[in-house]
C-alpha cells in the first residue's frame, strides 16, 4: 500500500512539473437569448473600462486575449481598420473586435507584473509557448515548486496549458460580482463590439433582449409610474426592438442608458412581461410610442405616409385618460425665424402671410405656405418636416407635434412709397415713409413709432406668430401619459397595448 502511494505521488509530481496536469474547466464566453445589438457611440476615440474578466477576440485573425479586470481599453480607427489599445499594448483588426464577458469565471486567475513567458514545464529551461503581456490574464489551474520558485499552471484562451513563474505572476481571486463595462458615465451589462467606420470607432453593446429592455423602460417612462403602465411600456419596447433594423441609445430609436439607470420597479415590469409582444397575423408588429397625444392619437398614413393596408394597427384612437402638461401648449415665433427656415434672408425679405394647411384626420398639419416680398413658398412633408419649420430649443429644436392651429398677428401697418399700405409681422429691413415724406430702412431690434399720444418704442420683429398645439411626439401608437392614465383607471397592460394598437394580439 505504501509503495503504491509513493509511486502515485511521484507520477503526480512529474505530471505537474512537465505540464501534463488534467485540463481544468475552461471558461466559457457568455451567450445571450435573443442577442440584441445597440450602437452606443461613434467617435475618433472611445474609452471603455472593464469591470470583470473579458475576452478580446480579433474578428480578423480570431486570436483571443483574456484581459485583467479593471483594464482600461481605448478604441480608435484608421481607414476602416479598428484599433484596440489596452495598457501599452495595441491590436488591429479590419473586421473589428468582440469583447465578451465570461459566463463562468474561474475561481482564480493569474495576472502579470511584466511580460512573462508561458513555458511547457515548470522551469526556465522549458520551451516558451507565448509571452503574456501586463494587461493579459490567464486561468489558474494549480501550482508547484521548482528549484525554490513557485510556478503556476495556467490555461490560455486558446485552450493550451503551460507554466508561469511567480517572479512575474500573481494569483488573484476572480471578481464574483456582475461583469459590467463602463463607457462615459454609464455602466452596461453584457459584452461589446468595436468596429471601424472609416476613421471613426463604433461601439456596440451586445446583450440579451430582456436585459436591454431593463436599460430602456425607466429611461422612456418614469419608474415611479403605475406598474401596469410600466408593463405596457416593456411590451411595446420589446416589440419595437425585435422589428428594428438597427438600435441606438438615443430618442431616434429607444433611449437606452444601460445598467446604471436600471430601476427595480421597471426591472420587475420587464420580468413580468418576459417575451410578451404585440402581434398582428401572428407576427410581432412595429410598435411606436411617444410622450403625449393631446387626446387623440394619429393615423400613421396621415403623419408619415405609411401604408394603411400594411399597418392597419397604427390608426387614430381616442386617448381619454391622458394627463400631461404637453396635452395643450402655445409657442410663439418671429417672422425672421420663419423666413430663415424657409430659406429666405430675413434681413432683406418681408413676411406678408403664413398659413398652416391641415391634411390629417384630426387636423394634423401637412403643409405650410408663406407669402413674402421675395415670393411665395410651400413646404409639405411628414410630421418631422413640419415640426422642424418651427424651432423650439428645449424640444429638440422643433414643435412638440404637427397637430396645431396658427394665429398670426400682424402688428404693423406700414406705408411705403406712393399710396402702398401693407400689414406686416415685422418692419426689419422695410423701407418706410415718415410723416415729412422722407424714406428710411428699418434696422436693429427696436423701432420708434409715432402715435397720437407720443412716440413709443417696440420690437421691430416681435413674436406674434402664435401656434396652439396638442401633444408631444409623432402621436402614432402608444401615448406614455395616456398609458399611465389607463393604468390608473384599472386597465391591465395587455388591454392598454391593444387599445393603442387596435387589432393586435398581446402575448408570447
Amino acid at each position: 500500500m505504501n509503495t503504491k502511494t509513493l509511486v502515485g505521488g511521484a507520477l503526480l509530481s512529474a505530471a505537474l512539473l512537465f505540464g501534463f496536469s488534467p485540463a481544468g474547466q475552461a471558461y466559457e464566453k457568455q451567450t445571450y437569448a435573443n442577442e440584441t445589438k445597440v450602437q452606443l457611440k461613434k467617435a475618433p476615440s472611445l474609452q471603455v473600462q472593464l469591470n470583470g474578466l473579458f475576452e478580446v477576440e480579433n474578428l480578423t485573425s480570431r486570436e483571443k486575449t483574456l484581459l485583467v479586470p479593471s483594464a482600461n481599453v481605448t478604441l480608435s480607427a484608421s481607414s476602416g481598420t479598428a484599433k484596440l489599445t489596452a495598457g501599452s499594448d495595441s491590436y488591429s483588426a479590419g473586421a473589428g473586435f468582440r469583447i465578451s464577458e465570461i459566463a463562468n469565471p474561474p475561481e482564480k486567475y493569474v495576472k502579470f507584473t511584466s511580460p512573462t513567458e508561458v513555458r511547457t514545464g515548470a522551469g526556465d529551461s522549458f520551451a516558451s509557448l507565448r509571452t503574456m503581456k501586463k494587461v493579459e490574464a490567464a486561468e489558474y489551474l494549480s501550482e508547484t515548486d521548482s528549484s525554490g520558485v513557485k510556478w503556476f499552471n495556467v490555461q490560455l484562451p486558446d485552450g493550451k496549458q503551460g507554466w508561469v513563474s511567480s517572479n512575474t505572476s500573481i494569483v488573484e481571486s476572480s471578481p464574483l460580482s456582475l461583469s459590467l463595462f463602463k463607457y462615459s458615465t454609464l455602466q452596461y451589462r453584457g459584452s461589446f463590439e468595436a468596429k471601424a467606420d472609416g476613421n471613426l470607432a463604433a461601439l456596440y453593446n451586445l446583450l440579451s433582449l430582456e436585459d436591454y429592455l431593463k436599460g430602456v423602460v425607466p429611461n422612456e417612462m418614469p419608474a415611479s409610474w403605475h406598474p401596469e403602465a410600466l408593463k405596457a411600456q416593456a411590451i411595446v419596447a420589446r416589440s419595437y426592438a425585435v422589428n428594428s433594423m438597427g438600435l441606438s441609445n438615443t430618442a431616434k430609436s429607444q433611449v437606452y442608458n444601460g445598467y446604471t439607470k436600471e430601476d427595480p420597479r421597471s426591472n420587475a415590469a420587464v420580468t413580468a412581461t418576459a417575451g410578451v409582444m404585440a402581434k398582428h397575423n401572428g407576427k410581432p408588429v412595429q410598435t411606436f410610442f411617444y410622450s403625449t397625444s393631446g387626446g387623440q392619437t394619429a393615423n400613421a398614413w396621415d403623419v408619415w405616409g405609411s401604408s394603411q393596408t400594411t399597418f392597419p394597427y397604427l390608426k387614430s384612437v381616442a386617448d381619454p385618460y391622458e394627463s400631461s402638461i404637453h396635452s395643450n401648449w402655445t409657442d410663439t415665433f418671429r417672422s425672421s425665424t420663419i423666413l430663415g427656415k424657409f430659406g429666405f434672408n430675413p434681413d432683406t425679405t418681408v413676411l406678408y402671410d403664413i398659413k398652416a394647411i391641415p391634411t390629417g384626420q384630426n387636423g394634423e398639419i401637412g403643409k405650410v405656405t408663406i407669402t413674402t416680398s421675395a415670393g411665395s413658398k410651400t413646404i409639405s412633408g411628414k410630421e418631422g418636416d413640419i415640426r422642424s419649420l418651427f424651432p423650439v430649443a428645449k424640444y429638440y429644436n422643433q414643435l412638440r407635434s404637427n397637430w396645431f392651429t396658427m394665429n398670426p398677428v400682424k402688428s404693423f401697418t406700414v406705408k411705403g412709397t406712393g399710396s402702398t399700405v401693407q400689414q406686416q409681422f415685422s418692419v426689419t429691413g422695410s423701407t418706410i415713409m415718415a410723416a415729412d415724406g422722407t424714406t428710411s430702412t428699418v434696422q436693429g431690434a427696436q423701432v420708434n413709432i409715432q402715435t397720437a399720444s407720443g412716440q413709443v418704442t417696440q420690437e421691430s420683429d416681435p413674436a406674434t406668430i402664435v401656434i396652439n398645439g396638442k401633444g408631444w411626439g409623432h402621436r402614432i401608437g402608444m401615448s406614455q401619459y395616456g398609458a399611465n392614465g389607463f393604468a390608473q383607471k384599472g386597465f391591465k397592460a395587455e388591454a392598454i397595448v391593444q387599445h393603442y394598437f387596435p387589432g393586435t394580439v398581446v402575448g408570447k
